[in-house]
């Protein structure tokens, strides 16, 4: 028996069995919602890799960032052990 034939056979568990309404299926969006979404999110994308090219940038240029020494405390200036 094949798969498709043992699908149909089976007993169906539908929204009968709990007394509830089937839940709608959202709706599929249009083409050119489709196209609108991906539009915004190659926009997206697009803005996101710039950003993270400026910063590299910046990083480059400006080289790593100076270590300065931590500054005594006014209780450590006080104590002269």
């Amino acid at each position: 028996m094949s798969f498709l034939r043992r699908r149909a056979d089976a007993p169906s568990v539908t929204s009968a069995a709990t007394d509830e309404p089937p839940t709608p299926r959202p709706a599929r969006p249009t083409r050119a919602e489709r196209k609108a979404r991906k539009a915004e999110e190659a926009a997206a994308a697009e803005l996101a890799a710039r950003i993270a090219r400026a910063q590299r940038r910046l990083a480059q240029a400006t080289g790593p960032l100076p270590v300065v020494p931590q500054r005594r405390s006014s209780d450590d200036a006080v104590r002269t052990d």
